[in-house]
């Protein structure tokens, strides 16, 4: 929708996050619920609200202009987008319209701090059906009126909180000297913590207290080794639940894991120091 087609469309782009679905960080996946508005100048459509009865703006079905299409770059499922049939455009040509997504991305989830730990993932988008040959995009131009690192923050009810988004524009050029416009979201994700602190961190600090009371004692050894292997089968459980959790690509082991071990390794050291004792009390 351009008079001289060499010179690129200006999108004006807006991101609005509204909830984080879901987060599996065994397969470093996302799942994000958001909201993309889009706003250009077709120079074509245009009149005078004079003319037809002082009518400014009207609502027309999305197939009836040319409209902008923008694929995820980081997106792994199918397109889950809702139907998005109407568009606004106004006497002056400016065509506004809004479409929901709901998308799985790929993110590399950092889990060495869990469950204490702050993700980022970004989300690419562009449009790969209008690129240019050259140093001068004459396609499709995002960004120009794109408020640059423009951030947004929400409470969200899920396991992660205080999610915030940041917004910029770039122009990457391929090898083959093709220019693509395209619009970065970087999604910043703040953990909730107390669940896992209930359900893994408290128990374990629980059966190695145990562990320690049960060698202070005045029952048999016997008893004391069978109690003591008792709380190791617990903490395996507990070890087992976490394995679930946690992806198996991480070369930087997490601290939660390296605290399950050393409470691991030491309630075996309670069980051998058990058996040395009956042994020497034996002889």
């Amino acid at each position: 929708p351009k008079e001289n087609w060499k010179e690129p469309l200006k999108v004006e782009m807006q991101f609005i996050l509204l909830s984080i679905l879901s987060v599996v960080e065994k397969l470093q996946t996302v799942t994000v619920y958001f909201l993309v508005t889009m706003k250009w100048k077709n120079v074509f459509v245009t009149w005078n609200p004079q003319d037809f009865c002082n009518i400014s703006k009207l609502v027309l079905p999305v197939d009836t202009f040319w409209s902008p299409y923008i694929i995820i770059y980081e997106q792994v499922d199918e397109e889950k987008s809702l139907s998005r049939p109407f568009l606004t455009i106004t006497h002056t040509g400016i065509i506004h319209t809004t479409q929901q997504h709901r998308v799985t991305i790929t993110c590399s989830l950092e889990m060495h701090q869990f469950p204490f730990d702050t993700q980022t993932c970004l989300m690419t988008m562009y449009s790969f059906m209008n690129l240019a040959q050259g140093p001068s995009p004459s396609g499709l131009k995002m960004g120009d009126r794109i408020q640059l690192s423009k951030t947004h923050s929400f409470e969200h009810q899920g396991s992660f909180t205080k999610a915030k988004t940041t917004t910029q524009a770039k122009s990457t050029m391929q090898e083959t000297r093709s220019i693509w416009s395209q619009a970065l979201m970087l999604i910043s994700m703040k953990r909730r913590p107390i669940l896992y602190v209930l359900n893994l961190i408290f128990p374990t600090c629980a059966l190695y207290l145990l562990d320690m009371a049960i060698l202070f004692s005045t029952c048999s050894y016997g008893d004391k080794i069978s109690f003591q292997l008792s709380l190791i089968i617990g903490e395996s459980v507990l070890a087992v639940i976490l394995k679930d959790i946690l992806p198996t690509s991480s070369d930087d082991p997490p601290v939660i894991v390296i605290f399950f071990i050393g409470v691991f390794v030491l309630m075996i050291m309670g069980v051998l120091e058990t058996c040395l004792l009956m042994q020497l009390k034996k002889k």
